[in-house]
């Protein structure tokens, strides 16, 4: 991949966190793209680990390079950056790298000017530390202290105190047992979410992260329902940053290839558990199985290779048809040919190219001839494409 094409990625990836959140945190960052487990974070936060680094799933020079083209990007936009001290349950200072230089890097926010002048204004108000002590509370459900905390913001400002009274009610809401699963996805989604996210900021990932995952401790069981898709655990774990949890809950079920979206989870969890190949075989299902049902979600996924590669697909003159997605994808890359695996997922088009790739040795055998015979009178316009490739012999 290019190095533009990776350099887009990144800049969609901190407009949604940008869009989501209200500032971008590298460690938020990295957990959502698969960069770090969410329990060695959660290990490192309770002082279990000494660097954080040593658990990171992508190599440090790799993530370094992304950062930077985070900073490039957000210098443009004129966001502002301040360093974040992480601290551990116990009040000890947290170190993400053996390095100044590198901690640098992963300890340095971004969020948009007006609102780092907003909290350097008030920085030092004792409602500002009421405020900062109440979110702390809040993500270490340390009940003793919010109230006392509450108790004090009440005082001081009725409406914000009204706006965490409405947050820890909808967190309430979800402990009933006698709330519906639906009811509690959709207050998290629509409700809980956005809610948390303007009062707790950086914080709100941990808390909603926290959440998602008692909730996916409550539907474990529950089988998929085609008419509920979000009310079963592979979405929930995902929205956990459970990824294995993701991949056991879909192939737990009957004939999961039935429905897209469960492929679809199944292929982004790979992606974030580095499994590349086994995420590709399940894009190749769903392009195979419902092309216009992947059409539609391609845009989603969480593979940078399978974005790019969507991407160049898309644009191409004489146009593809969808479901020839694969066949094109095999074709650029034709180590993928040799790859048995895709034997049950396979077209008639991605049989053809994967035959017309693996015989190709650098001369137009009789096989070969027979093969392009073949693909030029099925699909005249991948045959085109083929004929300008540079593996045919």
């Amino acid at each position: 991949m290019s190095k533009s094409s990776i350099t887009r990625i990144i800049h969609n990836q901190v407009d949604s966190i940008l869009f989501e959140e209200g500032s971008f945190s590298p460690l938020n960052w990295m957990l959502k793209e698969g960069h770090l487990d969410y329990a060695d974070y959660q290990n490192w936060k309770k002082g279990q680990a000494e660097f954080l680094e040593d658990h990171f799933k992508t190599a440090l020079k790799e993530i370094i390079s992304a950062l930077d083209a985070v900073r490039d990007y957000v210098s443009l936009h004129k966001l502002e950056s301040f360093r974040q001290k992480y601290i551990s349950a116990t009040g000890e200072t947290l170190h993400i790298c053996r390095s100044s230089k590198n901690e640098l890097i992963f300890t340095c926010i971004y969020e948009p000017a007006h609102d780092r002048m907003q909290m350097d204004l008030f920085f030092d108000s004792a409602e500002a530390c009421v405020i900062s002590d109440l979110i702390t509370a809040i993500t270490h459900k340390n009940n003793e202290d919010i109230s006392n905390l509450m108790t004090r913001l009440d005082s001081s400002n009725p409406q914000k105190y009204q706006q965490y009274t409405q947050l820890l009610a909808l967190e309430n809401l979800l402990a009933h047992s006698e709330t519906s699963d639906n009811k509690k996805i959709k207050v998290l989604l629509q409700q809980l979410s956005p809610l948390a996210f303007e009062l707790l900021g950086r914080a709100a990932h941990d808390f909603l992260t926290s959440l998602w995952r008692e909730l996916s401790a409550e539907i474990e069981k529950r089988h998929f329902d085609f008419e509920n898709p979000k009310c079963h655990l592979s979405f929930t774990a995902f929205k956990g940053l459970q990824w294995q949890r993701v991949l056991t809950s879909v192939e737990s079920e009957t004939n999961w290839v039935k429905y897209p979206v469960l492929i679809f989870r199944n292929a982004e969890a790979c992606f974030k558990l580095n499994k590349e190949l086994e995420g590709i075989i399940n894009w190749f299902k769903l392009f195979n199985l419902y092309p216009e049902i992947a059409e539609g979600m391609i845009e989603e996924t969480a593979s940078r290779v399978m974005l790019f590669k969507w991407q160049g697909f898309s644009v191409l003159e004489p146009e593809l048809e969808s479901s020839l997605f694969p066949a094109w994808v095999v074709m650029n890359s034709p180590a993928l040919a040799e790859n048995s695996t895709f034997s049950d997922n396979e077209n008639e088009a991605l049989k053809l190219m994967k035959s017309l790739v693996c015989e190709t040795d650098g001369e137009i055998s009789e096989a070969v001839v027979n093969l392009r015979s073949q693909l030029q009178s099925h699909y005249p316009a991948l045959f085109i494409h083929y004929m300008k490739s540079g593996i045919k012999p």
